[in-house]
């Protein structure tokens, strides 16, 4: 995974990360079905940084409340699939003491 700055709790973040596909053609060749493979299905998902890889997983809010310090709407991405992780913004002394 390649990380160009190393986001702390609360920093919007965007993954980019790799998924399974599931690939249906018909009735075609193996080359068909290979061809079709060959391209990246490479995904973009932005939101608030919780957790990186500690237990497997990538974990970002989608919304957070600093105020009360909660959030809702998470992923958990398998930590092997994210590709990149890139800081968007860091977050402010609010939102990362609600994170703490």
């Amino acid at each position: 995974m390649a990380v160009v700055k190393p986001p702390r709790h609360g920093d919007v973040v965007e993954l980019e990360w790799d998924d399974s596909e599931h690939i249906q053609l018909g009735w075609d060749s193996v080359k068909a079905y290979v061809d079709a493979a060959d391209h990246p299905h490479a995904y973009r998902t932005a939101g608030y940084w919780i957790e990186g890889s500690e237990k497997g997983r990538t974990i970002i809010a989608l919304a957070i409340d600093p105020f009360n310090g909660t959030i809702t709407h998470v992923m958990a991405i398998p930590s092997v699939v994210v590709t990149k992780v890139t800081v968007l913004g860091r977050a402010s002394k609010r939102v990362r003491k609600a994170f703490s």
